[in-house]
C-alpha cells in the first residue's frame, strides 16, 4: 500500500470538518518540547503529530453567562475529539497506525490541570505541535494565535508512525506584544499574564502565564475547587453542620460539571481569547457592544525608562454596567 502524503491526509481532515490542520514532525518537538509534553510521552513509535484545530463559533463568543459558555464549550470540544477519532481511523484504514491526542486529557503522573490553560484551548503538546506545524504562534499568554481565528479555536491531534512531510513554522510572531496591544493583559481576572517588560524586549523574552492563577478562573469548578470543597464536607461534624457543608450552591454547580458540562470544566474563562485582535476573523467582534466595553478608551499603559507596564483594568462585561 502507498505511503500516506501530507495532502490526502489534509484534504481526509478538512472533509471531515476541520477549519485548520497542520503536520509537526515527532522528533523536532522531543528535541523543543518540555518533557512531560513530548509525544513519545504518548508513544514512542510515532513519527508525525496532525494537529487539527476547529474554530469557536461567534455567538459562544458573545455569551456572558458562564454556564452555557463551558456547556457548549463542552460539547465542541467533544465533538472535536470524535471527529479526531474519525481522522485516526482514516488513517488506519489505508495502512497507518494513528491514536487520537484529546486536547483535555492529562496525565496527572507528569503533568496537571495548568497544563490546559488558558481557556482548555489545547494542551502544551497541541499548541506547540501546532507551532511546528506553521498554523500560528504562541501568544503573550502561551497560547496559540492563528492568521484565521486569532486564539478563537479549539485543538485536537492525531499521532501517526507515517513520516508525513512537516509545515514549516510561521516566519514572524502574530503577538503585537506589551507595548503595541497588552489587551490580554489588562482583561485578565487573575492578573496571569506578563504586564511589565523592557519595550524593546521580543515576544519570546516576555511571553509567560502564572498557569495556576490562571486556572481559578479558567477552571472554576476543577480538580483543585473540588479536592477542598470534598475536604471540607469531610472535615464538617456529624449532623446538621455536615448536611449544610453538602446542601450548598457549589455542591449543585460541581454535579451540573460534571453532569452535564465535563470537557467544559476547563474553559470557564475566555476573556483572553475575545479581547485578542489577532486574526481575520476579529473584525466581526470588535465593533460589538459586548467587545467596545471591554477597552472604551484604549489599553492604559505608561512607559518609561524603556520599559513598557500595562495597567491591571479587568474584564468589563463581568462588572455592572
Amino acid at each position: 500500500m502507498a505511503a500516506l502524503t501530507t495532502e490526502a491526509v489534509k484534504a481526509a481532515a478538512r472533509e471531515i470538518g476541520f477549519d485548520l490542520v497542520g503536520v509537526a514532525a515527532c522528533h523536532r518537538l522531543e528535541a523543543t518540547a518540555p518533557p512531560a509534553s513530548r509525544p513519545s510521552g504518548v508513544s514512542g513509535q510515532m513519527r508525525s503529530l496532525v494537529v487539527v484545530g476547529k474554530r469557536i463559533l461567534g455567538g459562544l463568543m458573545a455569551a456572558r453567562h458562564l454556564g452555557t459558555k463551558q456547556f457548549w464549550g463542552g460539547r465542541a470540544l467533544k465533538r472535536l475529539d470524535e471527529m479526531a477519532c474519525r481522522l485516526a481511523d482514516w488513517i488506519e484504514r489505508r495502512g497507518g497506525a494513528a491514536m487520537v491526542v484529546s486536547s483535555l486529557a492529562l496525565d496527572f503522573a507528569g503533568r496537571g490541570p495548568e497544563d490546559v490553560t488558558p481557556a482548555g484551548q489545547g494542551s502544551l503538546l497541541l499548541r506547540l505541535g501546532a507551532v511546528a506545524a506553521g498554523l500560528g504562534t504562541l501568544g503573550l499568554n502561551t497560547m496559540l494565535l492563528t492568521p484565521e481565528f486569532g486564539p478563537r479555536l479549539h485543538l485536537g491531534g492525531v499521532l501517526t508512525d507515517q513520516a508525513l512531510e512537516p509545515g514549516k513554522p510561521l516566519g514572524g510572531e502574530l503577538c503585537l506584544g506589551l507595548a503595541e496591544c497588552g489587551r490580554c493583559a489588562a482583561i485578565c481576572p487573575e492578573d496571569a499574564i506578563p504586564r511589565r517588560a523592557p519595550t524593546a524586549a521580543p515576544i519570546a523574552e516576555v511571553r509567560g502565564l502564572d498557569c495556576a492563577a490562571c486556572a481559578k478562573s479558567a477552571q472554576p469548578y476543577g480538580p483543585a475547587v473540588f479536592t477542598a470543597h470534598l475536604a471540607r464536607v469531610f472535615a464538617a461534624p456529624p449532623g446538621e453542620d455536615l448536611w449544610k457543608a453538602i446542601k450548598t450552591r457549589l455542591t449543585g454547580e460541581m454535579w451540573q460539571e460534571m453532569l452535564m458540562v465535563k470537557e467544559g470544566a476547563f474553559t470557564g474563562c475566555a476573556d483572553c481569547v475575545q479581547v485578542c485582535p489577532v486574526g481575520a476573523d476579529y473584525v466581526r467582534y470588535a465593533a460589538t457592544a459586548h467587545r467596545t466595553r471591554d477597552f472604551p478608551d484604549g489599553v492604559p499603559c505608561t512607559v518609561r525608562d524603556g520599559i513598557v507596564e500595562v495597567a491591571l483594568v479587568g474584564p468589563q462585561v463581568r462588572r455592572k454596567v
